[in-house]
């Protein structure tokens, strides 16, 4: 409903820091802007805003825990935070402001794949920051090409890969006890669907709990994508019809390497508590590159000199001249880690790596993942006229939701302030000393006679110095004469 979006338009101030550019995109009940800093307006930002309505389940709290928990382990491969905060009727984060996602760009390739040289680039590094999410407690739960997105266009980031949008990531390491150690999670019984239907996993669509495999069951998706275009159910709606096609491989693994159909059997043996073999999962995809003689000094495709960089020349400078890029270097050969030969991986590997026995015994019983479970067990939102079966209902017990609290991170916005304020006076003293040198010119006189003679003479009674050129008709300089007077 309109009446629940956030009260932001372009020209908004929010905060009374940031000044909202352009929208960049909308959904449910958030929306996000590009903005700048009102004191820096060469910073630009990204703003993601979320209404405050009761009948929401609020999804912002969870996108800023991850992102946070993501900072703090200095992921290359996350957003930075930079403050957070809450406006009339809206609750905010602002972030870094990066460019397109893989789904755009991958819509802007006539063949709407990527080569497989920008495949194997994006998958290995898409593999890294879903590793980062899960080692720090989490499974994201939407992975698929709208949710990653590279640097800005025309920049050394825009061979890095970003993973994006945490809303509906839900946390599958907690505290054991007292003893500060941490568990898994145990599965509910009953889960909503979450995710988005082309991408997500079997379980999933199963309405099964997802754990880490299942993020990684929608990465194989998209790495399938990449490299033939399309996959056999993209625009079927229908969900039983999808779930055979997805378990029917025989169509996905036509005409992709056997390093992949390997990534997919592995997958396959995973269950909810079982860890994936990251390592190997990257070892099959090194084996393709390796095996391709790719170098991380290639280009990939949608920058200057890659297949389709003529596709992009236009959108490299889309933002207007006042704005700051971040031209940081990106070491891809150290993100990669590529090995100088392929890792010898047979079939009793992949199928042996994370095999465990399936426990599934005291299922949790939640329904409802939003809402904050406490040590004493399980709560749930549902209806006070359909209450849990095993519960009595206790109407003066409050669900407590999470919010974004109110608290800015100051420190990170004044120092932003700070290095703006000091390249602008950086900027001024270089001016400064362009007008001086401009003003020094000025004084002295280049006169070009007929003789091709140039006389450079200068105010004030000094020397007269006079260079003679001749040339060939070829062009080139065969003799050169400097005299003084």
């Amino acid at each position: 409903m309109t009446t629940n979006r956030p009260k932001i338009k372009v020209a908004s101030v929010i905060n009374r820091k940031y000044l909202a550019f352009r929208k960049l995109g909308e959904g449910g009940c958030g929306v996000i802007y590009e903005v700048a800093m009102v004191k820096c307006p060469g910073r630009r930002f990204a703003c993601k805003a979320e209404t405050t309505v009761f009948d929401e389940d609020p999804t912002l709290p969870m996108e800023h825990k991850v992102i946070s928990k993501l900072n703090e382990k200095n992921s290359i491969h996350c957003v930075e935070l930079i403050e957070k905060g809450q406006g009339e009727n809206y609750q905010f984060i602002v972030m870094t402001l990066l460019g397109p996602s893989l789904d755009a760009i991958r819509s802007t390739l006539p063949t709407n794949k990527f080569s497989t040289y920008s495949a194997l680039v994006m998958a290995i590094q898409a593999l890294d920051s879903i590793r980062e999410i899960h080692e720090i407690g989490f499974i994201h739960r939407d992975v698929k090409p709208a949710n990653f997105a590279i640097g800005t266009l025309g920049t050394p980031k825009q061979r890095l890969l970003h993973v994006l949008d945490f809303g509906i990531s839900r946390q599958f390491l907690v505290k054991d006890g007292d003893g500060g150690g941490l568990r898994i999670r145990k599965p509910r019984r009953i889960v909503p669907f979450r995710g988005t239907l082309r991408y997500c996993s079997v379980a999933a669509q199963e309405r099964k709990e997802q754990g880490r495999h299942d993020d990684l069951w929608s990465l194989f998706y998209m790495i399938v994508e990449f490299v033939k275009g399309s996959l056999p159910w993209a625009g079927i709606a229908e969900e039983d019809k999808v779930i055979v096609m997805k378990e029917d491989v025989t169509e996905l693994f036509n005409g992709i390497e056997s390093e992949c159909a390997m990534f997919a059997q592995h997958l396959s043996i995973l269950r909810y508590q079982t860890k994936p073999d990251y390592d190997l999962l990257r070892d099959l995809l090194l084996n393709v590159f390796v095996r391709r003689n790719f170098n991380p000094q290639m280009k990939v495709d949608w920058e200057k000199g890659g297949r389709y960089d003529s596709h992009f020349e236009k959108k490299t400078s889309t933002l207007p001249a006042v704005t700051e890029k971040d031209m940081t270097e990106v070491d891809l050969a150290k993100i990669l880690n590529v090995p100088g030969a392929e890792r010898n991986i047979t079939m009793e590997q992949i199928m042996a790596a994370g095999r465990v026995t399936n426990d599934d015994e005291g299922l949790n019983t939640a329904q409802d993942d939003t809402i904050i479970e406490e040590d004493g067990g399980p709560k749930s939102n549902r209806p006070k006229s359909q209450p849990a079966s095993n519960t009595p209902t206790d109407v003066s017990k409050k669900v407590r939701r999470r919010y974004v609290a109110k608290t800015p991170s100051v420190h990170k916005v004044e120092l932003i302030e700070q290095n703006w304020k000091k390249k602008q006076e950086e900027a001024q003293r270089e001016k400064i000393l362009k007008n001086v040198a401009a003003a020094r010119r000025t004084k002295e006189d280049f006169i070009v006679p007929e003789d091709n003679t140039i006389v450079k003479k200068k105010h004030g009674g000094g020397k007269t110095e006079s260079t003679t050129t001749t040339t060939t008709k070829s062009g080139k300089n065969s003799e050169e004469h400097i005299s003084l007077t």
